[in-house]
């Protein structure tokens, strides 16, 4: 009988985030942040070809989300991301931690991050 894998056990908060290759952050002139992604699926590029859609996807930002995505080029873990949202914004990110993994659980389900596992920085 085949022995099921036990799901390993992962500490989010000393893990690093890290965008995907396809994904990027734009600064546009007017304060606003976009994440834009490429669209490089099969079934998308046919779409692009055929259905003159848009070749990259983008997505507006709050202040929250693109202070996280700036500091995850900096390379720092999610509990030093979750600190420095709670120093920069004060009480205004308040619950910074859990609202820092809820948006960090979309990137991941869509696949626009990737993980570093347990590196401490």
């Amino acid at each position: 009988m085949l022995r099921k894998r036990k799901p390993q056990k992962r500490n989010l908060l000393t893990m690093v985030p890290h965008l995907e290759r396809r994904v990027t952050l734009e600064h546009d002139s007017s304060e606003a942040n976009f994440l834009i992604i490429q669209r490089t699926n099969f079934v998308e590029r046919i779409t692009i070809r055929f259905f003159k859609q848009p070749s990259v996807r983008r997505i507006k930002l709050d202040k929250f989300g693109a202070f996280a995505i700036q500091q995850m080029e900096f390379q720092r873990n999610v509990n030093q991301i979750s600190e420095s949202m709670s120093e920069h914004f004060g009480e205004e990110a308040e619950p910074a931690l859990p609202r820092l993994m809820k948006f960090l659980e979309i990137l991941e389900v869509h696949d626009w991050i990737i993980w570093d596992a347990d590196e401490e920085k």
